[in-house]
């Protein structure tokens, strides 16, 4: 009997460990074949979620990173806000640089501010793409995603023109022009723009600048500029570098007792909610419509094609489309800015 239990108790422990074998070779199979997926882990900064243009680009950020979820991408996505301090935003990218983060997307506050933290997140081999705003050094970021800022504020300057054309205001018309933060590239290139094509007016007296002055793409700095501007100043015309600014010369002009949009012609830039409802109220002419939207979308779409297919992009500038906002386009505009598009240049 005793031999019996033996050689039943040896069947046994045989049966185990061959199962065991089994198991172990099959699921060495499997795995190798299908290896465990790391987390791409992607750092958002953004220079001041509190304005709605830069909540339109996280939203966008969130689209593409829940799409490619769906697809079965691990992917994570952590979001930052500078509140337009440098100094905040260069201490959140140093921070980052030691906690696993695969690659950042950079919506900088400043051109030059924020390159030593750039330069030391490629020292330790994080990619880095910039939106909306770059940096000086073009070799700190493998790619940059955003408007071409300078047709953008031309074409905003050729609407306030043919708005003024079609007052029947007396020339010169006297202008002011609100620019937004200094030292950041929109500020610097809309800028620009507004004077490729207002300067030559004003040489022949068709213009006349009768203030500049900097809001810091703020409503509320507009608001006070913008007051002091018309307690002592005839104007025809204001054009603001974002529509924050705008909205704020808006309420300037109501205060004046003055009618935005007959006594005073209002041209923005962002066409956020806010400025869309002024232009369909009367009381602004147009804005330009970026796509705060693709800019995180395809900022999103990118550091995914460079981490996990290596993607060299066409050229180190992908420009979002824009479009002149008017009462005409007011309701539609949207379906060229808003809605999820495929990135140019993408891998197959």
């Amino acid at each position: 009997m005793s031999g019996g239990i033996s050689k039943v108790t040896s069947a046994i422990i045989i049966a185990i460990v061959v199962i065991a074998i089994v198991g172990g070779v099959v699921y060495w199979y499997y795995s190798s074949q299908k290896p465990a997926q790391s987390t791409m882990k992607i750092g958002l900064f953004i220079s001041n979620l509190g304005n709605p243009y830069f909540a339109m680009l996280e939203n966008g950020s969130m689209v593409a990173v829940n799409e490619l979820k769906s697809k079965g991408v691990n992917i994570d996505l952590v979001v930052y806000d500078a509140k337009d301090d440098p100094t905040q935003q260069t201490n959140q990218i140093e921070t980052a640089i030691g906690q696993g983060f695969s690659a950042f997307i950079v919506n900088p506050t400043d051109i030059q501010a924020i390159q030593p933290a750039l330069s030391d997140a490629k020292k330790n081999g994080i990619p880095v793409l910039t939106t909306d705003r770059d940096v000086s050094d073009k070799t700190l970021r493998f790619l940059f995603i955003g408007t071409d800022n300078v047709k953008g504020a031309e074409d905003a300057a050729k609407a306030l023109i043919q708005a003024l054309n079609q007052s029947g205001k007396p020339q010169p018309w006297n202008v002011v022009i609100l620019n937004g933060i200094p030292g950041t590239t929109a500020a610097i290139q809309r800028q620009q723009g507004f004077h490729n094509v207002l300067d030559p007016l004003v040489q022949q007296g068709v213009v006349k600048i009768v203030a500049e002055e900097v809001a810091n793409f703020r409503r509320d700095e507009a608001l006070s500029k913008m007051e002091a501007i018309l307690a002592s100043k005839k104007v025809d015309a204001v054009i603001a570098a974002n529509d924050e600014m705008a909205l704020g010369a808006i309420q300037a002009i109501k205060g004046a007792g003055l009618k935005p949009g007959k006594d005073i012609i209002v041209v923005g830039y962002d066409a956020i909610p806010d400025a869309v409802a002024a232009i369909k109220a009367g009381e602004m002419y147009a804005t330009i419509a970026q796509s705060p939207f693709l800019q995180g979308y395809w900022a999103v779409y990118a550091v995914y094609y460079k981490l996990a297919k290596n993607w060299t992009p066409p050229s180190d500038w992908i420009k979002t489309p824009t479009v002149v906002v008017t009462i005409s386009n007011a309701d539609t505009f949207s379906s060229e800015t808003a809605t999820p598009q495929p990135l140019p240049g993408a891998p197959s």
